[in-house]
């Protein structure tokens, strides 16, 4: 166990270090996604909002910026094993989960990172109180980042080329975005629905905050627990069968 804590420090730190070696995409990486937020509600600014505005008119971005961040994650390792790293460090680790761990870690600094801005941002112009609401995003986070990961890791499962990751990648996050918005906008789904939660990560965010927030906990709590349990054995049986040796090289 102790070997398996040193080795997620050493690639933690490595995954770290090659983002850090990329100034530029470290910094897009954590404020672009504040961008689209300024585009898409840039209506609302300077207007004071309550949390139950919030939920409607900003959370679905904040769970798109989570999703996104998730399913980076999963998509970061496919890759890695494309490009033969899997392989070539498979006999140096106690077992695969330390690559996953380690990018886990590390996209959660930067997805940390942005929702701080988001904090910041939302402070000012929504008129919010900065310490509070920071404390709810990140509590938020921290109750979905695991269930929101493991809904991606059949990434890791599948035999795909490198260009297919990217390609599924993109597909998966636009299918989701195009989904949740088109359900909120065409239909009327109370928030404990499990279907729509186990569809959409985008949805499971917003509900969660909202639970945080402004809904009473008991009307929630059962739907995020099945939520949980069903994604986590969704990310185990990815794990189990997480895939070492590049496509291309079979």
């Amino acid at each position: 166990m102790c070997k398996y804590g040193v080795q997620i420090v050493v690639y933690t730190q490595y995954f770290m270090k090659v983002i850090r070696d990329m100034p530029g995409v470290l910094v897009y990486t954590i404020c672009l996604p504040l961008v689209f937020l300024a585009i898409n509600v840039g209506d609302a600014f300077f207007k004071p909002l309550t949390l139950d505005s919030y939920v409607v008119n900003v959370m679905p971005y904040v769970g798109w910026m989570i999703f996104s961040n998730c399913v980076t994650t999963a998509g970061n390792i496919a890759s890695l094993r494309e490009q033969g790293y899997l392989k070539q460090y498979r006999t140096l680790i106690v077992n695969p989960s330390v690559f996953i761990v380690s990018q886990a870690l590390v996209n959660l600094v930067l997805i940390l990172s942005t929702l701080l801005l988001v904090a910041v941002l939302s402070s000012w112009v929504f008129k919010l109180g900065f310490l509070s609401l920071l404390g709810q995003l990140w509590l938020t986070l921290v109750l979905v980042y695991l269930p929101v990961t493991c809904y991606s890791l059949p990434l890791i499962a599948l035999a795909w080329r490198l260009k297919t990751i990217d390609t599924a990648i993109n597909g998966l996050s636009l299918l989701v975005i195009l989904g949740t918005f088109a359900v909120n906008t065409l239909l009327t789904v109370h928030a404990s629905n499990p279907v729509l939660n186990l569809i959409s990560p985008i949805y499971l965010v917003n509900n969660v905050f909202a639970m945080l927030t402004v809904v009473p906990i008991n009307h929630f709590i059962g739907t995020y627990s099945l939520i949980l349990v069903l994604f986590l054995a969704l990310g185990w049986f990815s794990y189990r069968h997480i895939k070492l040796l590049p496509t291309e090289g079979l």
